[in-house]
This record gives structure tokens, C-alpha cells and sequence, in this order.
């Protein structure tokens, strides 16, 4: 009886850098800042079109709260600031999640057509694409397997 063939440990790697793909990432975020500000836009049109009418409509009754709305507002505008900080740091962590399986697949696309067929790519648990690295690792096992099959008299 043979003796089971050891599964081979894909190897333990951590990034030390956030931007891996700077393009890629970088436009990752803004997408998402920029999807956030438009909410925020959006919210604060609404909120001034609807006071607009209320002061209109009641004056008398709507200048208390407006005399009092304004101090609040600098405080509002901060909270504004930190949210868009946070937004910021979750889309960098996101995007991150996103660029280094980009970048991983790119290095080991460049050792193969070094003519290594023998690299697969090894994602980290947690990070995306990790289908895609199933079936491209999936493929190159078929094309190594094809290649040994024909060099074989």
C-alpha cells in the first residue's frame, strides 16, 4: 500500500503595504467617497428644501428652532468630517481586499509566462476572488498536466 501524497501548504504571506494597486485602489475609493457625498448631498438638499417650506409656512413658529439650528451646525459638519474619515479608512481596507488578489494573480501570471507552470496563485482567507483562484489553478493543473502528457514519448 502507498502512502497518501502530502497535500502541499500554499505559502503563509502577509502584504506590509495598504496600496498594493494604487490606480485600482485609489479609484475604488473615490468611487465610494464620492457615492457617500452624493448621499450626503442628497440628504442635505432635502433636509433644507423641507425647513425652507416649514419657514415659509410657519415663521413665527419655525425662527426658534432655525436661531437654534445654527450653532448646531458647525458640531454637524464635524460629525460629517469624522463619518467621511471612517468612510475613507473602510474603503481603503475594502479596496485592499480587492487589489492584493489583483496583484497576486499578476505575479504569478508573470512567473508562468517565465515559463514556470508549476506556480498557482494562493490567496489569503478573507480576501476576494478566491473562485477565480479555484479555477485558474484548476487550469493550470490541466495545462501542466497536458504539457508532461506530451513530452512523454
Amino acid at each position: 500500500m502507498s502512502q497518501p501524497q502530502l497535500q502541499q501548504q500554499p505559502p503563509q504571506f502577509k502584504r506590509r503595504t495598504i496600496f498594493i494597486k494604487k490606480n485600482l485602489q485609489i479609484r475604488y475609493m473615490m468611487l465610494m467617497i464620492m457615492s457617500v457625498l452624493c448621499g450626503l448631498a442628497i440628504m442635505t438638499f432635502e433636509l433644507t428644501a423641507t425647513l425652507n417650506d416649514l419657514f415659509d409656512t410657519y415663521p413665527v413658529l419655525v425662527q426658534p428652532i432655525y436661531d437654534e439650528f445654527l450653532p448646531i451646525a458647525a458640531g454637524f459638519f464635524y460629525k460629517i468630517a469624522i463619518y467621511l474619515l471612517f468612510v475613507v479608512i473602510i474603503s481603503a481596507i475594502l479596496s485592499h481586499k480587492m487589489a492584493g488578489p489583483v496583484y497576486r494573480f499578476e505575479q504569478t501570471c508573470k512567473a508562468i509566462a517565465k515559463g514556470d507552470f508549476s506556480q498557482r496563485v494562493h490567496l489569503r482567507k478573507g480576501d476576494q476572488l478566491i473562485e477565480l483562484q479555484d479555477e485558474f489553478n484548476k487550469m493550470m493543473d490541466r495545462v501542466e498536466a497536458e504539457i508532461h502528457k506530451n513530452k512523454q514519448p
